[in-house]
């Protein structure tokens, strides 16, 4: 967005308009009455760009200057500030367009963040319940093969166990036949 390029004509009425307003507010004057004579103004002059009553018109500050009546000048510039209005007008509606964007832009930012938090939470808890569930599953897988090692050891065990008996009594056996003075032995 590119400001337009500023009327320097309509900008120095503005500025003296303003300027003479504030002196005549600083004087404590009344802007329709002379600070001078006190006559009422009824007539601007276009040079100086300032009201004036018949006596500042008729003097020689101002004798050769072109003139013309305060409301018909009040008109005139009235009509030159309208194209400055209506550029001020126009610019305050593109800031309340641009304003408006922004709102939308925020609103919009919101509503992502918050579908995106949602998803993300979402997958974090299919996530921990794969985990879970898998969890599960290897300690499951786990248990089993625990009993199936467990069930092989117990039998490896039993048969080793029958093993050594067998082998106690043979020893046994043969210790017992050594013991005695049987020479048939």
């Amino acid at each position: 967005m590119e400001d337009p390029p500023v009327n320097l004509a309509l900008k120095n009425i503005v500025e003296s308009y303003l300027m003479q307003k504030s002196i005549r507010e600083a004087a404590g004057k009344s802007d329709d009455h002379c600070s001078l004579h006190g006559e009422k103004r009824l007539f601007f002059c276009e040079h100086d760009q300032e009201p004036l009553c018949v006596v500042c018109q008729t003097s020689k500050k101002h004798r050769n200057h072109p003139v013309c009546p305060v409301e018909e000048a009040a008109l005139d510039l009235k009509e030159k500030l309208k194209p400055a209005l209506n550029l001020i007008k126009e610019k305050l509606k593109r800031f309340t367009d641009v304003e408006e964007e922004c709102k939308k832009a925020a609103e919009h930012i919101r509503s992502q963040v918050q579908h995106t938090e949602r998803q993300i939470k979402a997958e974090f808890k299919k996530l921990r319940q794969f985990l879970r569930e898998e969890e599960e599953a290897r300690l499951t897988v786990l248990r089993e093969e625990e009993q199936q090692k467990s069930q092989i050891m117990k039998e490896k065990t039993e048969n080793i166990t029958g093993h050594i008996s067998t082998l106690t009594d043979k020893i046994t056996a043969i210790e017992k036949a050594m013991d005695t003075e049987d020479t048939s032995f």
